[in-house]
């Protein structure tokens, strides 16, 4: 399918993405696959996606920031495929959640805050 034939296609939410959809630089050149999409379903926070650009390179985290249309099976970035080959590799990071049932800073410190 070709530029012409997204644009009749209404747009999807990031929720959306298909795995291995096609990311699409902003000079229309596929430059690499979604190999997952990064952020908090529960939350409704996008973060971005982790990219594969060729077969040989490690994923690259492209930021939600540098998103600019969103279908099931492809992607469009405002990045070229050199910037997004020059990305720092993607690297998983845990997600800490603050949790009001075990008190503040203090009250963990000193042992109040304990059940």
């Amino acid at each position: 399918m070709d530029a012409d034939d997204m644009g009749a296609r209404p747009q999807v939410s990031w929720k959306a993405i298909e795995a291995d959809a096609k990311v699409v630089t902003a000079d229309g050149e596929v430059a690499g696959r979604v190999s997952r999409v990064v952020g908090d379903t529960d939350a409704d926070v996008f973060t971005g996606l982790a990219v594969v650009p060729h077969a040989l390179a490690g994923e690259r985290l492209v930021a939600a920031e540098r998103v600019t249309a969103i279908w099931e099976d492809r992607v469009e970035i405002d990045l070229t495929r050199e910037s997004l080959e020059g990305l720092p590799e993607y690297e998983e990071t845990p997600v800490v959640r603050w949790q009001p049932s075990q008190g503040g800073f203090l009250s963990r410190l000193f042992g109040r805050g304990r059940r």
